[in-house]
């Protein structure tokens, strides 16, 4: 560059110089040219055209280094940045499995078996009056028991908060207890119990002489005295009969002789 750049300036100062007309030649014949005096150019007119000069040969130069440039330079090619694209899933949707035919086989209704009877639970309370009259003395026997039921199924209707009804059959002694019986109903059925067990036909006529019909029954009368005698009290369960304590204990002493 700074040799074109040299080149340049001589050119540029011949140029000047042929301009301001230094040299003249004369187109006259044979004569002898005569060298016209001009006026010297200043040192700045100088080198302003010198500048100038150089200014237009850097254009052409920065032009034609341009164009070579240009001409050698491998063409650009613009880069497509390529995005990833993200793997679509598509769902897969899975029809449900229909449910299974099902078969409902209906079977006749079988009737359910009679539930057993069972006997009325006994009264705790009850069992404990049952056991105090037997501990006094009463015996109503080995053939004999008791349960919780209607007395009016095997004796007549009954009324109170508590009541009682002793039959035989076949040899064998019952009791039927209902409501909530007193010590001395419940003394009275078990003694009812002993006297149909075991009273003598003796006793039986001496008692119901003495009761003269104020009893129930004979049965009840003596029934009356054996209470009395062991439980030291009337029972008030025959009627308006009151079984002395001599009668009573003459009782107590032959309710077994048939035994």
């Amino acid at each position: 560059m700074r040799t074109w750049r040299g080149r340049g300036v001589v050119v540029a100062v011949l140029a000047i110089a042929l301009a301001s007309g230094t040299v003249a030649f004369s187109s006259s014949g044979g004569a002898r040219p005569e060298r016209v005096a001009a006026p010297r150019p200043t040192a700045k007119a100088t080198v302003n055209a010198v500048d100038e000069a150089r200014t237009a040969h850097d254009k052409k130069t920065n032009k034609a280094v341009t164009a070579a440039a240009k001409k050698n330079s491998p063409p650009v090619v613009a880069a497509a940045v390529l995005t990833p694209v993200a793997p679509t899933t598509t769902p897969t949707t899975q029809a449900a499995a229909a449910p299974l035919p099902t078969t409902t086989t209906t079977q006749a209704a079988v009737p359910a078996p009679a539930a057993p009877v069972v006997a009325p639970a006994a009264d705790p309370a009850i069992a404990t009056l049952v056991a105090q009259v037997e501990a006094s003395g009463i015996d109503p026997g080995s053939n004999w028991s008791w349960s919780m039921g209607d007395p009016a199924t095997h004796c007549a209707a009954m009324s109170g908060a508590g009541t009682g009804c002793t039959y035989g059959t076949g040899g064998q002694e019952f009791t039927i207890f209902a409501g909530s019986p007193n010590l001395a109903l419940v003394a009275h059925e078990l003694a009812n119990a002993e006297t149909q067990n075991d009273a003598v036909p003796a006793l039986m006529n001496e008692v119901t002489t003495a009761e003269d019909g104020t009893s129930w029954s004979p049965t009840d009368a003596v029934a009356s005295c054996l209470v009395e005698q062991f439980m030291g009290f009337q029972d008030d369960a025959a009627g308006t009969w009151q079984c002395s304590a001599a009668l009573g204990a003459e009782v107590a002493a032959h309710i077994h002789d048939g035994s």
